[in-house]
């Protein structure tokens, strides 16, 4: 009996928890790709979002740390010591130009505990987050009205931030307002970015995951509420291979090939973080990399390390599960001989860094609804976009394509129809021939409707100015990795859609969509 009654009240708490969460509400999908942005000509990569009313176009970049979403002001790189400011912020908003803008006195930021490194004023503003599945296909949007966010006027670090911090307001928001399931959210950060030099794009997914974006098994790991940057894992070993060369299947943690470690190190946690490129390791596993593959200081702003000579190998990340997480030879020494581990003093104590060199060969699934996160190895060039939506409490899976029997994939089918067709040929060639006429003339009749509904169909695919307007692809079926460098990009009009409690959808008109680069 009482087996039965902890049941029936287990039970229940589920059921009330579930109740909470409308786990049929799709999830919203916003690409990360490099676009031009608001107040300046730049290609910057990140979130496809638009600010303000008319929607003022910004590449967010995701900060797992930061709690609230932040953007330039016009006058942000006057007053700030950024370098290459202009190319940097992720564009600007001008509040002026927005009529649903309104000034906030008095608010306090979610993240006023955090370093200071950047300063500005708060406001209410709509937040359009475009899903844009095709380069040459319209975007359609949600709309988060009143959102609360921050206009930076001076600092010293990027502030065109998403915050998908523990308390991420963006988050919040959606969920209060229907339209996501819950706190749950999905990274795949890409290659796109300058830094890493690739031309593969990433994604957001609030309240879902990319289904088509992962393979292999899940990892689940726990979130530390107490801190700041909730996400972290622990590294057992670092293992360096070149099947070509000297350096195969080499531990930085051996103390037989290191010969200053004492003894084998411990496991080290290290925060996962969007904030830099660069691994940062322990000094002893640091020092261990750069003699191993005779790595200086680079001078990059970013401190990475740079090799002198060729590293054509992997690096493995072994994580305390068993996770391996390899970071390949075209990371390891980029076209300037840059690699993705920064430096560090000896006396540091800053933390350790799972960074964006390391997050570009996973997808990172969170539920901050129940403090859990998953990591999964990232499939990099997946051509299908598959968002499904991530119920708080369940444990994402990827999309499994469904297998041929062997029967269908040795192709027996076709060996049993040919000998089919073969045994018959007589038969069939007599009734062929008798039939040949009647075929002839309903083909004949075919063709000629074929003709006319594809005269039809070429001419509604033309605008009035004589234009051809590809027809619209349906949403999740199709991944770009495109570079965008021959086209410049307009932010579609505001195109409110529905509106009531859930929220403001809609299509995101074409017009002025994609133009050519002048």
């Amino acid at each position: 009996m009482a087996y039965l009654a902890f049941y029936f009240g287990a039970s229940v708490l589920f059921a009330q928890f579930t109740s909470a969460f409308n786990c049929s509400q799709p999830p919203i999908y916003v690409d990360i790709h490099k676009r031009v942005v608001h107040g300046t000509d730049i290609f910057q990569y990140g979130s496809f979002i638009g600010v303000g009313t008319p929607a003022q176009n910004q590449s967010l970049w995701p900060s797992l740390r930061q709690n609230q979403t932040s953007v330039a002001s016009t006058q942000f790189c006057d007053n700030s010591t950024l370098v290459d400011c202009a190319q940097s912020t992720r564009g600007n908003f001008d509040t002026s130009l927005s009529t649903s803008w309104m000034q906030t006195n008095g608010y306090t930021s979610l993240d006023s505990n955090m370093n200071g490194s950047y300063t500005g004023i708060f406001g209410k503003d709509d937040l359009h987050l475009y899903t844009h599945y095709f380069e040459t296909d319209g975007a359609s949007q949600n709309i988060v009205s009143n959102y609360t966010l921050e206009v930076a006027t001076n600092g010293s670090v990027s502030p065109g931030v998403i915050g998908i911090g523990l308390s991420s307001t963006l988050l919040q928001s959606l969920f209060d307002e229907g339209l996501i399931a819950g706190r749950t959210y999905s990274l795949y950060v890409g290659s796109g970015m300058d830094r890493a030099g690739g031309v593969i794009n990433g994604s957001n997914t609030f309240g879902g995951y990319d289904a088509g974006r992962f393979t292999g098994l899940v990892h689940k790991y726990p979130m530390n509420i107490s801190d700041s940057n909730p996400l972290s894992v622990y590294i057992q070993d670092i293992v360096l291979n070149d099947p070509t060369g000297l350096t195969q299947n080499i531990s930085l943690f051996d103390p037989k090939s290191f010969p200053t470690l004492h003894s084998r190190p411990d496991a080290f946690e290290a925060k996962i973080t969007t904030d830099q490129y660069p691994l940062s390791l322990p000094y002893e596993i640091t020092q261990n990399y750069i003699a191993q593959l005779a790595a200086i200081p680079s001078g990059n702003a970013d401190g990475s390390l740079k090799l002198n000579k060729p590293f054509n190998g992997t690096m493995s990340l072994i994580l305390s599960d068993g996770f391996t997480i390899t970071l390949p030879a075209d990371v390891m020494f980029n076209t300037s001989g840059l690699s993705p581990v920064a430096v560090r003093d000896q006396n540091s104590t800053e933390p350790f860094y799972f960074s964006v060199a390391a997050l570009s060969q996973v997808y990172l699934m969170a539920d901050f609804d129940s403090y859990s996160f998953y990591l999964a190895q990232a499939i990099a060039q997946q051509q299908a976009v598959m968002p499904v939506t991530f119920c708080p409490k369940t444990t994402p899976s990827p999309y499994n394509p469904p297998r041929q029997s062997n029967f269908v994939a040795q192709g027996m089918i076709g060996a049993v129809i040919g000998g089919v067709i073969g045994g018959s040929g007589i038969i069939g060639f007599a009734i062929c021939f008798g039939l040949a006429w009647a075929r002839q003339r309903a083909q004949r009749k075919k063709e000629k409707r074929y003709e006319e509904e594809m005269a039809r169909a070429k001419t509604m695919q033309f605008d009035a100015d004589g234009k051809f307007e590809a027809p619209l692809r349906t949403a999740g079926l199709v991944q770009f990795d495109v570079d965008d460098k021959d086209v410049v990009f307009d932010a579609p009009p505001r195109n409110p859609g529905k509106t009531g409690k859930t929220g403001k959808t809609g299509k995101a008109g074409k017009t002025g969509f994609w133009r050519s680069k002048s």
